[in-house]
């Protein structure tokens, strides 16, 4: 017996009367693509042809224990007060003094760095960033570097995907004419004195 399409069924629950209504052809050969996957996969996974999600897993661990060709080597972990000697050399010239980029520093500084370390470096959140002390060390390299990387496990987040290598000096060199300014109400020192 051929069914109509919402034809009326026998069935009778509490007065509650039900449609026969067919499911949509697209969805009937979706599930049965889902079944012929499931055929295929089933012997790739379970009966040994490919990788296991165990052995997956541990090859993407490998490939990034292990740098790519021409990839700088990783930096040993950074000692909190300490500079990052191993620091990369900085992209470019150094832009340390130079009025304009200060100034081009300082209006993206004010516009991203404001919220954690003030609009005049005195530090909020982050570090005050116009005294002495310091925690990833006070050179223009190191200053390039922490910008460039961050401090993940300080909550500072690296700001190469969002500023150009330019844009980031420029920033760096704010941040070093900002020694030895007094804004008010400074953040205690954090990190270790460096003397120059």
């Amino acid at each position: 017996m051929v069914r109509k399409q919402n034809e009326l069924l026998d069935h009778d629950y509490d007065g509650i009367k039900e449609y026969d209504n067919p499911l949509p052809q697209w969805w009937l050969w979706l599930f049965y693509g889902t079944i012929l996957f499931a055929v295929v996969y089933f012997p790739y996974l379970i009966l040994g042809f490919g990788p296991t999600s165990l052995q997956e897993y541990q090859q993407e661990l490998a490939a990034l224990k292990t740098p790519a060709a021409g990839a700088p080597a990783t930096l040993a972990p950074n000692t909190e007060g300490q500079p990052h000697s191993a620091a990369p050399p900085v992209a470019g010239p150094s832009l340390e003094g130079n009025a304009a980029a200060i100034a081009a520093g300082k209006e993206i500084f004010v516009a991203n760095c404001a919220p954690c370390h003030g609009p005049e470096g005195q530090g909020v959140i982050g570090p005050n960033l116009t005294d002495p002390y310091w925690l990833h060390g006070n050179t223009y390299a190191d200053i390039v570097y922490t910008i460039t990387v961050g401090v993940p496990d300080k909550g500072m987040i690296s700001w190469k995907a969002t500023l150009n290598p330019e844009k980031i000096r420029q920033v760096a060199a704010f941040v070093k004419s900002l020694k030895g300014t007094h804004p008010p109400n400074p953040k205690p020192p954090q990190g270790v004195e460096v003397k120059d």
